[in-house]
């Protein structure tokens, strides 16, 4: 790879994580307004469905947050193998401010879509 190459990879790669860094708190209530989820089932699902690689380490404190903003709920419960494992819901104060995202992210896409090359003015 040339120098150029490398740095717009580098660029690119910086890029891409400030972007999901911007939507993951949309992503995990996204993801837990179906049902409850332990922290691996979450990670795991969304890595799945959308594609997007989420750390523990970025996951718990952002969990953590939500849930201090009243956003989330937590319980423990026992898992499979006898080991407690934390599940996360969303509160109705959470749910409501999903339902108020939804259009902010649908007119966001929408308008970052029709700028790309070959959308139709």
């Amino acid at each position: 790879m040339t120098r150029q190459s490398d740095d717009s990879q580098e660029t690119i790669g910086r890029w891409e994580v400030q972007l999901r860094k911007g939507v993951l708190e949309f992503v995990i209530l996204l993801s837990l307004s179906d049902r409850e989820q332990y922290g691996f089932e979450l990670i795991s699902g969304i890595a799945k469905r959308a594609a997007i690689d989420v750390p523990e380490g970025t996951l718990y404190p952002l969990m953590l947050r939500l849930a201090k903003d009243g956003l989330i709920s937590s319980r423990l419960a026992d898992g499979d193998g006898g080991a407690p494992r934390k599940y996360y819901t969303l509160t109705s104060q959470g749910r409501e401010l999903l339902r108020d995202m939804i259009p902010s992210w649908s007119k966001l896409a929408s308008s970052v879509d029709s700028l790309l090359p070959g959308a139709s003015a």
